[in-house]
């Protein structure tokens, strides 16, 4: 096998083999101590926010280690009152929303806001389903209310807050995107997070005027995916954004994710448009997203979604993966084909209104398999029957899983796209 092939496939794959495993032991005791971190140091709380006197006003649940509002350790941004995920730590006690009228991510007195009591056996490893929070109007009977400070500015600023950049302004040659570090995304997650290098990040100061389009990479990859689409992006009409994730985790988590960290930046800089284009896995990733957005009514603001090379059906090799390695990667338990992720990936559909363009390349250069697809993920991958259902437009070229990223005639169809003219 030539070795670009060989890299170009197992950039993809390599996580997963059986035969390559032995290799990777030491990324293997990496992922399984970080595995025993995050049980061992974070919960999962999620339940509802109901707030009837403002049904439509953006919300930020806070978890707190005390009344008073100095031990903050997570918080999520809900773009009206609804359901909610938040990872936090095993000492939070409670729960605080309020309705940020004003939005600026501060609590002020006058601002509708209600509490909820965590149990009293509350620790980390545990999840906690079913959570009700009402908000309530201010008023003098009201419970007493934390003082809380700017939420955006307090990122991280304790040890158990995860650091997620939201907006920070770098270039694709930034050292947090090497493949070292798109590595640690991988087979460390939370040390990836607890790093800061998690987050979306902008390639320019924010523009009110520039349509943003957020790229969103696949496992082991990262923003420098993009390099040569973004470079033949028109910088007067559109803005770039990279979402960075650690993309070891399960996807369902990473989707949850993206629908957080957007929320908090749409309610900060409040932007009418953005359009997403999606590498290989980040495809799943921003289709879990846009499901999510449907059950919640949210993201008015989604123009359009493509996906490249995307593995809509999952991928046959991460049984292997799940069968065989000796500690298992979260997100492999979601590529399974007929996984319980996958199963339900499709049930919630798309937003109206947000068109799905699917680009699947059909250049098959691994010279170990004979199986029709890009050399990485299978066509009958890539046209899943149910995402062709729901897509608006599909179009195939001859490229491999990663020259797809370089091709002109991809990145003329997608600028066409991503342009409204009509012409799918």
């Amino acid at each position: 096998m030539k070795l670009a092939t060989l890299r170009k496939t197992t950039r993809f794959l390599l996580p997963i083999i059986p035969a390559l495993l032995l290799s990777a032991c030491s990324n293997l005791l990496d992922l399984r101590q970080d595995l025993i971190t995050a049980k061992s140091s974070f919960a999962l709380v999620a339940g509802t926010v109901e707030s009837p006197e403002c049904p439509e006003c953006p919300t930020i649940v806070v978890t707190l280690g005390d009344h008073a509002g100095k031990k903050i350790h997570a918080y999520r941004v809900l773009e009206s009152p609804g359901s909610f995920e938040i990872v936090t730590s095993g000492e939070s006690r409670h729960l605080f929303a309020f309705n940020d009228l004003n939005s600026d991510f501060q609590y002020q007195p006058e601002e509708p806001a209600g509490w909820y009591e965590l149990p009293a056996d509350f620790k980390a490893g545990q999840r906690v389903d079913d959570l009700q929070i009402n908000i309530l109007p201010a008023k003098p009977d009201r419970p007493a209310m934390p003082t809380i400070g700017n939420l955006f500015n307090l990122r991280a600023t304790t040890p158990e807050m995860i650091d997620v950049r939201l907006g920070t302004v770098t270039t694709l040659d930034d050292p947090r995107f090497e493949q070292d570090m798109a590595g640690l995304g991988m087979w460390r997650p939370l040390h990836f997070m607890k790093a800061g290098y998690a987050g979306i990040y902008f390639l320019e100061a924010y523009s009110p005027e520039k349509v943003p389009i957020l790229f969103v990479h696949g496992i082991n990859g990262s923003p420098r995916d993009f390099s040569s689409m973004i470079s033949h992006l028109d910088r007067t009409q559109f803005q770039p954004w990279v979402l960075y994730l650690p993309s070891g985790l399960n996807i369902q988590s990473l989707g949850d994710g993206m629908l957080g960290i957007l929320s908090e930046l749409h309610l900060r800089y409040n932007f009418r448009n953005m359009h997403i284009v999606a590498h290989s896995m980040g495809g799943l990733i921003a289709r879990s997203y846009l499901g999510a957005c449907e059950q919640a009514g949210n993201c008015r603001y989604v123009r359009s979604f493509t996906s490249l090379s995307s593995p809509f059906g999952g991928d046959s090799a991460a049984r292997s993966g799940v069968d065989y390695a000796p500690v298992v990667m979260p997100v492999w338990k979601s590529m399974v084909p007929g996984s319980e992720f996958l199963s339900e990936l499709f049930q919630t559909p798309i937003p109206s209104g947000v068109p799905h363009f699917m680009l699947f390349g059909y250049r098959n250069t691994n010279l170990v398999g004979t199986i029709s697809g890009d050399g990485v993920i299978p066509l009958a991958s890539q046209l899943r029957p149910e995402a062709q259902a729901q897509a608006a437009a599909i179009r195939g070229f001859d490229e491999d899983h990663m020259s797809i990223l370089g091709s002109d005639s991809a990145h003329a169809y997608v600028y066409q796209l991503l342009s409204g003219d009509g012409r799918w």
